[in-house]
């Protein structure tokens, strides 16, 4: 299998990278300098991430990895479909993209990605409260040495630990989600995803 991903730092292609260095396949890596401006040529958008595997190519990081994790079941990043666990990685594979990611971009939007006459400081506000929101019910899931499954890691703290970096100042009053961002990006497949292209 051959693959190929397009990637750009501090983007959601930091999933997938992430990822395939979890599961430890080959993979080249082809960066794209979205924010300067450069389109990604293997995206219908020109963003990230996109993925091409033996030449078929896949966006969305979400997808991208959820596909990655069920393609290579002996890395045990994913639940089986016959397993106890499977309903409740599928939560939490969706709650980060669905839930906690969009106020979460929000916030990056009109505080630093747009242009400052673009932004609007109530939808920050907004954002904000919506997203401690979401904070609070993920302590009370996080609340212990482990990760979304218990004792297991699995792609679904990939998708949640990349996203909870995006904002550190917003965790300050959430200790049990400060200790669990520590623990995953702890990890050495993460601390190979994210040296500099």
């Amino acid at each position: 299998m051959e693959i190929e991903l397009f990637y750009t730092p501090q983007t959601r292609s930091s999933r997938p990278r992430w990822l395939l260095e979890e599961l430890g396949i080959p993979y080249t890596l082809r960066p794209v300098d979205l924010f300067g401006g450069e389109h990604n040529p293997a995206h219908p958008l020109g963003s990230v991430p996109a993925m091409r595997i033996d030449k078929d190519t896949m966006i969305e990081s979400g997808a991208i990895c959820h596909w990655l994790a069920d393609r290579f079941p002996d890395k045990q990043l994913a639940p089986s479909m016959q397993s106890a666990q499977r309903a409740r990685y599928e939560q939490w594979m969706f709650f980060t993209p669905g839930t906690l990611e969009p106020p979460a971009f929000e916030i990056l939007m009109h505080t630093g990605i747009l242009p400052e006459k673009h932004r609007v400081p109530d939808i920050v506000g907004f954002a904000k409260k919506q997203h401690q929101r979401v904070l609070r019910v993920l302590t009370k899931e996080l609340d212990h040495d482990g990760y979304l499954l218990g004792e297991h890691f699995s792609c679904a703290d990939i998708l949640l630990g990349t996203t909870l970096t995006w904002l550190p100042e917003q965790l300050e009053s959430f200790s049990a989600l400060k200790n669990y961002v520590e623990r995953v990006t702890a990890r050495p497949a993460y601390q190979r995803a994210t040296q500099p292209v």
